[in-house]
Formats: C-alpha cells, structure tokens, sequence
C-alpha cells in the first residue's frame, strides 16, 4: 500500500499547493478589491467635496447678490423718502406764498390767455380779495380751491393747482432732486 500512501500524498501534496495558489489568488483580489474600493471612496469623497464647495460657493454668491440688492433697494428707498420730503416742503412753501408772490404766480400763469371779466377764476380763500384788487380782468369766483388756482375760460379749464402741476412734473423732478440732491 505505499504506492497508495503516494498516491495519496501526491494528491493531498497537489491539493495543498492548489489551494496555497487559490489562497494568494484570493488575497490579491482582496487587495485589488481593497485598493479600488479606496481609490472609489476617494474619488467619491473628492466629489463630495467638490460639489459641497460649488455649493457653498453658489449659496455665498447668492447671499451676497441678495444683499447687494436688499442694500440698493434700501438706498433707493431712502432717496425717493428725502426726494418726496423735498417735494412735499415745495407744495408747502407753495401753499404759503405772500399776496404779492401768489399775484404775480398767477399773472405769469395767465399773461399769454387773452382774458375777459366774463372768464372765471377760483383762488384760495385767503387770496381773494388779492386777486379781486389786482384787477386781472377776470372775475374771482367765490368758489374755493386748495391751493394755486383754476381758470374757467370758455370750455376750457386752466389748471394752476400746485399739487397737479407738482404731480405732472414730479419725474422731471424727482430726476433734478436726485441729481441735486445725491450727486448722480
């Protein structure tokens, strides 16, 4: 029976090389798994870091966008405040002018319209006897208006109302304040 236990030895010789070879065959598809499973998880982690950054950076450029915008707007704000404040101290200063100044606004309002006694104007209370002693060759209606004055003549309505006129110029306006005013 030795040809046997040779035989046998043989086998189990062959086998355990066989498998010592299986065995390292398998160790170095386990490495070559291991080094690609780390070479895909620092391709991954560098992806994730990558598009954390381009996200950080769109978020910051989107705040900062944000702010700017908020900031102009508040500027804008802020100036179309002081320009309606200055607008306002106009139609003030214009709902006080003296007899004298009241007069002669009107007079330079109405020297290209051929009047007549039987054209009518409505002033402010407190300038019509002014105007009645003025003799502007209209006749001053007992009717009250807020401020400036109106001219019936004929069909046709003149108005010389401060706020209508201070209103129908105000973008011109708003244009020249802002100039004056900030500089642009």
């Amino acid at each position: 029976m030795a040809g046997l236990d040779n035989i046998l030895a043989k086998i189990k010789d062959d086998a355990e090389k066989q498998a010592d070879v299986i065995v390292k065959e398998a160790e170095a598809k386990r490495e070559n798994i291991i080094a690609s499973g780390k070479d895909k998880g620092r391709k991954a982690v560098y992806q994730i870091l990558r598009t954390t950054r381009e996200d950080r950076n769109n978020i910051l450029m989107r705040a900062s966008s944000q702010a700017k915008l908020k900031a102009r707007d508040m500027i804008i704000t802020a100036k179309q405040s002081k320009i309606d404040e200055v607008l306002n101290k106009v139609l003030h200063e214009l709902d006080n002018l003296s007899e004298e100044e009241f007069i002669n606004y009107v007079k330079n309002n109405l020297k290209e319209i051929n009047l007549s006694e039987k054209d009518v104007i409505d002033v402010p209370k407190k300038y019509r006897e002014a105007i009645k002693t003025a003799n502007l060759g209209v006749t001053v209606s007992d009717k009250d208006v807020q401020n400036g004055f109106k001219l019936h003549k004929d069909n046709v309505l003149y108005n010389g109302d401060f706020e209508s006129i201070l209103e129908s110029s105000r973008e011109d306006l708003e244009k020249d304040l802002a100039e004056e005013l900030f500089d642009n």
